[in-house]
């Protein structure tokens, strides 16, 4: 149980000190949050306090502190003074399409999106769609470093190439070429990608599709420690 709030307190600021260091006010991040121009909270701690005595009495008591993630204190300073929500959304988007079609691994990326190298444009902004809600819920918050537009494309790349190499060679001997190519691609995913708390670390993207892998084929030093 500590170590998850060690890793979280490490990781991640609370809100009041969010809006301190922001310069603004608990009901303005409120505002900002609700029109989609910062991501929610990425993790809800909540505290329940019970008090006995030999009196045969109780009291209970329950508080709870929001922690973002830090790449809101830049984001805040950035769109606090958007009139439009609609036009951080819009900037949003042409930076994650800009980065999909760049990337030389795109065809990676959100099923059978690309055909020749040109994105299907429904396919494409359902793919958006699906992300901007994970994003503005706070979850890039969890699953990336910075919650950025590049890091959701590298880190949505990385996860199907890992997918892709597990289908493959889970559970054989790799060979020298094949060991290369997993810690290139650990190094690919480490480059965008958090830890995860520790509660959730096993069922997680890298809990499931990268330490496990590192682990069967004694790269156990590769697997990321808190």
């Amino acid at each position: 149980m500590e170590e998850n709030f060690t890793y979280i307190n490490d990781n991640y600021i609370v809100e009041e000190e969010l809006c301190t260091v922001a310069g603004i006010t608990k009901n303005e991040l409120t505002d900002l949050i609700q029109n989609h121009l910062v991501p929610d909270a990425s993790y809800v701690i909540t505290k329940i306090v019970k008090i006995t005595s030999p009196l045969n009495d109780e009291f209970l008591s329950e508080s709870t502190e929001k922690y973002f993630n830090k790449s809101c204190i830049s984001l805040i300073q950035k769109n606090k003074n958007i009139q439009d929500p609609s036009d951080y959304k819009e900037e949003f988007k042409n930076k994650f399409i800009q980065n999909l079609v760049n990337h030389p691994d795109k065809t990676f990326a959100y099923g059978n999106i690309f055909k020749e190298n040109i994105p299907n444009a429904e396919k494409l902004d359902e793919a958006f769609e699906e992300e901007w809600e994970a994003y503005c819920n706070g979850i890039y918050g969890i699953c990336t470093l910075n919650s950025s537009e590049e890091e959701i494309v590298k880190k949505e790349i990385a996860v199907k190439k890992l997918i892709h190499f597990n289908t493959e060679y889970s559970g054989k001997t790799l060979t020298k070429d094949e060991l290369d190519e997993l810690i290139t691609l650990n190094e690919e995913f480490n480059e965008v990608a958090h830890k995860f708390a520790p509660y959730q670390r096993a069922l997680s993207s890298r809990g499931k599709y990268l330490d496990k892998i590192l682990d069967q084929n004694n790269l156990n030093h590769l697997v990321k420690k808190y």
